[in-house]
């Protein structure tokens, strides 16, 4: 047996870190406040894109933040309050919006995104959890022939980056998805891509294969990290535990963490909200669809239909303001005969995002036996078999599935 890990954070992440960990002979215990995949990594659109390769920071972002300061926008919106915590991270948007960043950034984003869907049929192959999976696209909807031109620079990269799509009519969207209503003019079927219609229950199947090859997990809360004579040791709310290396793959909470140990990251919280709904008699979806100018994604899940907001700025303990599923509620109305809610309120995830939308994966800068793995924006459920794959490989010395030289804490 190799040495001890725990791995701080039971996200899909975390989950998938400590399952690679562990096949690679370690010790590992998976450690969080919460029961696994319970916080931001249940609540997604269940999405595993092979076209999600565009980072936040794109050329003529600064062109929307008049908007969306002004709360004219679906898409995103912002709590004042936090428009301060915002101002580092803000100012290396702009930086990484420039064109030749903008471009590196799809790059290195594309060579991560390549490996998503394999890793996760893979592990759902041993799960026996292939009856979660739709390997049959989404859809990224226009309403208007102007919208769906606007989307040219996109389709280029896509075209580029070796992504497989095509380019679809409103004939061509009727026999996709006969149940959504004729609004749409044009869209972008992209292939390669999967989705499930449970991401808490595939990432609760992840967690009992780790459970299951030896694995531990530990339900307490985080209250202190430090180096300690050669060994990290972990205050919990319950207990105290020491151990030779330590994971942080607490999402949107790692930036928190670190700060108790010096570092600074850019790092932003954007919230997310999703509501369940009951579909018509008459209505059905077969895939996850994109509606860009309704600013919202609707999946068909096993608890009805999820809607999934875009952008909220604020704090982590920010009490919910679910106002973008309000105003979302109305163009979903539209799309597709939905009757009631299906939850009694709002679920609230919280997002770390980091200026040019890559995550952090690797070793922490100025700490032996510390290991991160975060910041993985809107595409933490799709990463987490590739991230967990990554980790384990650099802590256990193997050559790596890619070159991860643009995901490193350093490059802050």
């Amino acid at each position: 047996m190799k040495h001890d890990i725990v791995v701080i954070g039971a996200g899909i992440i975390g989950i998938c870190s400590a399952l690679h960990l562990q096949r690679r002979g370690f010790n590992v215990t998976l450690l969080d406040r919460s029961a696994p995949a319970s916080e931001t990594s249940y609540g997604n659109a269940g999405v595993i894109s092979r076209g999600s390769i565009f980072p936040e920071a794109a050329p003529g972002v600064h062109r929307k933040l008049p908007k969306i300061i002004a709360q004219k926008s679906r898409e995103a919106r912002v709590h004042y309050r936090y428009l301060g915590q915002m101002a580092p991270w803000g100012r290396s948007v702009l930086k990484q919006a420039r064109v030749e960043n903008f471009k590196k950034n799809i790059h290195a984003l594309n060579e991560l995104v390549g490996h998503c869907l394999a890793e996760h049929k893979t592990l759902l192959s041993e799960c026996d959890g292939y009856h979660y999976l739709r390997e049959n696209g989404w859809l990224k909807l226009f309403r208007t022939a102007e919208t769906f031109e606007s989307s040219a620079t996109e389709q280029h990269y896509l075209e580029s980056c070796g992504v497989a799509f095509d380019r679809v009519d409103a004939s061509a969207i009727r026999q996709m998805e006969s149940g959504i209503n004729d609004i749409f003019t044009a869209g972008l079927w992209i292939k390669n891509t999967a989705s499930v219609s449970s991401p808490g229950k595939v990432c609760d199947l992840y967690a009992k294969r780790f459970v299951s090859e030896g694995g531990t997990i530990v339900r307490d809360e985080l209250k202190q990290l430090e180096w300690r004579h050669d060994r990290w040791n972990i205050v919990g709310a319950d207990a105290s535990r020491e151990s030779h290396t330590v994971v942080l793959a607490l999402g949107a909470w790692t930036k928190v963490v670190l700060e108790t140990l010096g570092y600074q990251v850019p790092m932003v919280v954007e919230r997310g909200y999703h509501m369940h709904y009951q579909l018509s008699d008459s209505a059905h979806l077969n895939r996850p669809v994109y509606d860009v100018d309704g600013g919202y994604v609707m999946s068909p899940m096993q608890q009805g239909l999820r809607v999934t907001t875009g952008v909220e700025w604020g704090f982590e303990s920010t009490v919910p303001t679910p106002v973008q599923l309000q105003q979302v509620k109305p163009f979903v109305s539209e799309a597709i005969e939905i009757s009631e809610a299906l939850d009694p309120e709002p679920w609230l995830g919280r997002r770390p995002c980091t200026p040019d939308s890559l995550p952090i994966i690797g070793p922490a800068t100025n700490h032996e036996n510390l290991w991160l793995a975060f910041g993985h924006g809107h595409m933490g459920f799709s990463m987490g078999p590739i991230t967990g794959r990554i980790v384990a490989d650099m802590i256990a010395g193997d050559t790596g599935v890619i070159n991860t030289d643009a995901f490193r804490l350093s490059r802050f």
